[in-house]
């Protein structure tokens, strides 16, 4: 009996939880605020998520590269990349995608719809992540900096551009004797006389050795 009436109260318990979540749901309360920037949210699960962009936690990893995220939905999402899976498909061009957020944008290209408008010059976008993009000409923010020369850009892929054209080098020619990698042919082709000249004076060396081996032996 005992036994009986604690299964109850720990149904009745369950129910009022659910019950609590549906009415915040359709009230739009979001009684779970973070106390670091103020954003609310209807669950509490919500809020944890929310956290890890305060914290930088991503426990959630990519076995296949090791790739970390917050977000378990975002692993899901990434590891398609390996797959190749793209289970999201346009109706209208046949066009597949990897999410249903990105099918939704590329949606917008078929109706025409651009909801989000830039409040200092009124251009609409597809897409909230454009107009944010956008309004950084308007602020002159520039949140991507360089760690190597300090340089600043507006957005993550022209830093990426950045780097590869300015930091990064490409050895195209390569020292067969040594393994020196350079970046033109004109460096390339002065190494290479080093090792020449290295040689010729080395095989001047070895004839003077010779000669003189030469002079001994006839001496005695």
């Amino acid at each position: 009996m005992p036994q009986k009436e604690e299964s109850q109260d720990l149904n009745g318990m369950e129910n009022k939880v659910q019950h609590e979540k549906h009415h915040d749901f359709i009230t739009g309360e979001k009684p779970y605020t973070c106390p670091q920037c103020g954003k609310s949210f209807i669950k509490k699960t919500g809020l944890k998520t929310h956290i890890r962009i305060h914290t930088g936690e991503k426990p959630f990893t990519c076995e296949l590269c090791g790739k970390s995220f917050s977000k378990k939905g975002h692993l899901n999402q990434h590891i398609r990349i390996h797959t190749g899976e793209k289970p999201y498909t346009c109706q209208q061009c046949g066009k597949s995608f990897t999410s249903k957020g990105n099918l939704e944008k590329h949606m917008k290209i078929h109706t025409g719809e651009k909801p989000y408008t830039c409040p200092q010059c009124g251009k609409c976008f597809t897409d909230k992540s454009n107009l944010k993009k956008h309004s950084r000409s308007h602020t002159r923010e520039k949140p991507y900096t360089c760690e190597l020369c300090g340089n600043s850009f507006t957005e993550k892929g022209s830093l990426k551009k950045h780097m590869m054209r300015i930091h990064t080098v490409k050895q195209s020619f390569t020292c067969p004797q040594c393994g020196t990698g350079f970046r033109s042919k004109v460096s390339f082709s002065n190494h290479m006389k080093t090792h020449t000249r290295s040689q010729f004076y080395m095989s001047l060396a070895w004839k003077e050795f010779l000669g003189q081996e030469t002079i001994h032996k006839v001496s005695h």
